[in-house]
Parts: structure tokens; C-alpha cells; sequence
């Protein structure tokens, strides 16, 4: 009789006894993988962490689908603020006109209509900072008020409802914000609570962390005093964009809305307004030429301001048919 023998096994299998499905030994080299994983890992460019003793930092704005929109997340209401515009494919477009501050077209412009200009105005039009416990002397020219519009700013180039960040924005005067003082003394955690209580709650953290930026900024490089800026600038709008763009969390957009307002107390940054809200113009049949239209408001760099938040408004709020209509 022959001596059985059992069926050799293949090395580095093993046979589950119940289903008979064959299985791979753990091999012993394993910790080895591992062990070159790891060392792979280790060459790779580690991530930015927060600094010890600081709170995490949201990530910088020019990082989002909108610092200089971010979609998908949290709630955002239909008529969203500037940065809710889906219009990220004209950006090319649009940054050769940013840079010429939308003063000079280089195709003809039709004269534009002095009143249908003023009628814009009367509908839809408002000055700096209306709304908040210092509108009554936004047009002072004074260091708080300048902060105050730079705020504005910041707050609206995120994709939020306008009604939300004009809300935001009166908390932040209402206790103070606006005094680079009082903005400078306060915590981060105090700044990101305000910011919450304003219902700017889906950006708190990285507002709060913009604020405190800013006040550096502001203290480090203009001695507190935002004047010293267009100072230091000569007066010259392509200048002063290039230094205001150095503020933490504002980007393209935002230079373009602090613009927007400021000019009615820089009146050399005059005649300004922003990219989307210049088409809405163009759409309302006011035309493109800002030279034209700043001089059928008797260059008058406030109402100039009027005009650029009465376009934004009618756009945000959908209501660009009623400016068409507008005789």
C-alpha cells in the first residue's frame, strides 16, 4: 500500500477549514511596508499648523471658491452678497478694468441719461455705512469711519445675504469694532462672539482672526489712521488698490466694494463702480462710460457712491427689470 500524502500547499496561503476559500498568510514583511510607508510619508511637505496659543485659523479667503465663494456648506440665502454672483468665469475679464479703476472704455459710450441717473439714486441709492449708529457722519472722512467701510467690505466679499452682513456690520459699530482702539483690546474669542450675535455665525472664526489682522495692519503700517494710506499712496487709485489689497481676507472683490463707499470721502478714487454692478448699469441702459456719467452728476463723488450701491442693490435684490424700466 502506497504511503498517502497530504496535497502540498502553496507557501503563503492557508485554507479556511469551513469554506475551504483560500486565504494569504500575514507575510512578516508587513512592518517593513509599513515602515517604508512611513518613511514616504515623512518626505512629503508637511501641512500649516496654528501656532501654539492662537486658535486655529480658517483658511485664507483667496482659498475658497470665492479670501480674495464656498458653496455647498451652511445655509445661503438666495440673494446672496457679492461674492454669491456665480460669475467666477469673467474674473480674466474683469481684472483689466480693476486695474484701470473702470475709468476709461475704449469702444464709444452713448451719453448717459442725467435723469434716469438721478431716479436710480432716489430708488435704490444709499450712502456709506446706513444703517449703523455712525451713518450720520460717514461722510467725515475720520479714522473710524474709514475702518467701518474697510469692515463693510470684508463682510460682503463672503457668500452671505446682504440683509445679514449689513446686520453684522451694525453689531460691530454698535459695540464699538469700528474704533481701532476697542477693536485692538478685544479678544479673539469677544470678536468671534460679536461676529455670531451679527448672524455672521458660518464665518466667525476666520472673521475673527481677519479683524485681528487688520488691526495690525492698520497700526503696524498707517499708525492706526486708514487716511495715512491714500497719504502714502499719493492720492493715486492704482496705487492705493495695490496697498489696500495687502489687508488680510478683503481680495479683489472687496478692494472693489470698500471702493464703492470710500470714494465719497476719497473723492480721487471717484468715478468708481465695481465690475458686476457696472454691468448692471450697462444692462439698465446707463451705460459704461464712468467719465460721462461722474460728470452728469456734477462730479459729485457722493452721489457717485449712491449710484454704485443703488446698481449693487438692484442686482442683489433682483430687481435690474425696475432700473431698465426707470425713464
Amino acid at each position: 500500500m502506497k504511503e498517502y500524502r497530504a496535497p502540498q500547499v502553496e507557501d503563503g496561503l492557508e485554507t479556511d477549514d469551513v469554506t475551504s476559500t483560500t486565504k494569504r498568510k500575514r507575510s512578516i514583511e508587513t512592518p517593513e511596508l509599513q515602515e517604508k510607508d512611513s518613511k514616504e510619508l515623512k518626505s512629503q511637505r508637511p501641512r500649516k499648523a496654528a501656532k501654539s496659543g492662537k486658535p486655529p485659523e480658517a483658511e485664507d479667503d483667496e482659498g475658497y471658491v470665492d479670501d480674495e465663494g464656498e458653496f455647498g456648506e451652511g445655509e445661503i440665502d438666495e440673494d446672496m452678497s457679492e461674492e454669491g454672483d456665480k460669475e467666477g468665469s469673467e474674473e480674466n475679464k474683469e481684472d483689466e478694468e480693476r486695474e484701470n479703476g473702470h475709468k476709461s472704455q475704449d469702444k464709444p459710450q452713448r451719453s448717459p441719461n442725467r435723469e434716469k441717473l438721478e431716479k436710480t439714486i432716489e430708488r435704490f441709492g444709499r450712502g456709506p455705512l446706513e444703517g449703523t449708529a455712525i451713518e450720520g457722519k460717514a461722510l467725515s472722512g475720520s479714522p473710524d469711519t474709514i475702518l467701518a467701510m474697510l469692515m463693510d467690505a470684508m463682510l460682503k466679499s463672503k457668500p452671505m445675504s446682504h440683509g445679514l452682513t449689513d446686520r453684522t456690520l451694525k453689531k460691530l459699530v454698535e459695540v464699538g469694532y469700528h474704533d481701532i482702539q476697542k477693536l485692538r483690546n478685544a479678544s479673539w474669542e469677544e470678536r468671534a462672539m460679536v461676529l455670531k450675535d451679527g448672524g455672521y455665525n458660518r464665518y466667525r472664526e476666520q472673521g475673527s482672526t481677519n479683524l485681528g489682522r487688520l488691526v495690525e495692519f492698520v497700526d503696524e503700517k498707517y499708525e492706526g489712521d486708514l487716511n495715512n494710506l491714500i497719504k502714502k499712496a499719493g492720492y493715486d487709485p492704482t496705487t492705493t488698490r495695490q496697498l489696500i489689497k495687502e489687508v488680510h481676507g478683503l481680495g479683489d472683490l472687496g478692494v472693489e466694494l470698500f471702493f464703492n463707499n470710500v470714494q465719497s470721502v476719497w473723492p480721487t478714487i471717484a468715478p468708481f463702480v465695481d465690475s458686476r454692478s457696472l454691468k448692471t448699469a450697462e444692462d439698465a441702459g446707463l451705460g459704461t462710460d464712468l467719465n460721462a456719467i461722474y460728470e452728469s452728476l456734477g462730479n459729485d463723488s457722493v452721489r457717485m457712491c449712491k449710484l454704485a450701491n443703488a446698481l449693487s442693490a438692484a442686482r442683489l435684490d433682483k430687481r435690474v427689470g425696475d432700473l431698465v424700466a426707470i425713464r
